[in-house]
């Protein structure tokens, strides 16, 4: 029986992963900003041990750097706060507080489980994990003022405050 590695398989390539954040490009110091991952399994066709072949690439971790010392390895890609059923600004299984207003780099690396077939076969496990990157994302922490107002300002936009 041949043994497929990792390496065997480094032509076929996933489409990389995407990161995307709420607030889009902007935090406020203090409060959590929502970064999730937009990624699914996939299959890449190809040729492995000169046969039609494919291997199916799983993401199963996502290693974050946040830009600001710290960073996180989680089991979820996360999700928009609508996906999750959260509200703005609340905390999510992927979220991060910015401590300091600043321009930050976000990068995310995100490590596949990686199975192969050969002509259209049952799939077989490969040992090991893959890791690639996905985009960065570069972003601004501040700080926020807010004010009381009187009424709704969409309802009543000329009332005091608004």
């Amino acid at each position: 029986m041949v043994v497929v590695t990792l390496s065997d398989i480094a032509r076929f390539r996933p489409v990389p992963g995407v990161q995307r954040m709420e607030p889009d490009g902007w935090v406020v110091v203090g409060l959590p900003a929502n970064i999730y991952s937009i990624v699914d399994r996939q299959i890449v066709p190809g040729e492995l041990l000169g046969q039609s072949a494919d291997v199916r690439f799983t993401p199963v971790s996502w290693h974050w750097d946040y830009g600001d010392g710290t960073g996180a390895t989680l089991g979820t890609k996360g999700g928009t706060w609508a996906a999750l059923g959260l509200r703005e600004f609340d905390a999510s299984p992927t979220s991060h507080v910015y401590r300091r207003a600043g321009d930050y780099t976000i990068r995310l690396s995100i490590g596949y489980r990686a199975e192969y077939r050969i002509a259209g076969g049952p799939f077989v496990p490969i040992a090991g994990t893959i890791t690639l990157p996905a985009n960065e994302l570069h972003i601004t922490a501040g700080g926020a003022k807010t004010v009381l107002v009187d009424r709704d300002c969409t309802v009543a936009p000329r009332g005091p405050g608004c």
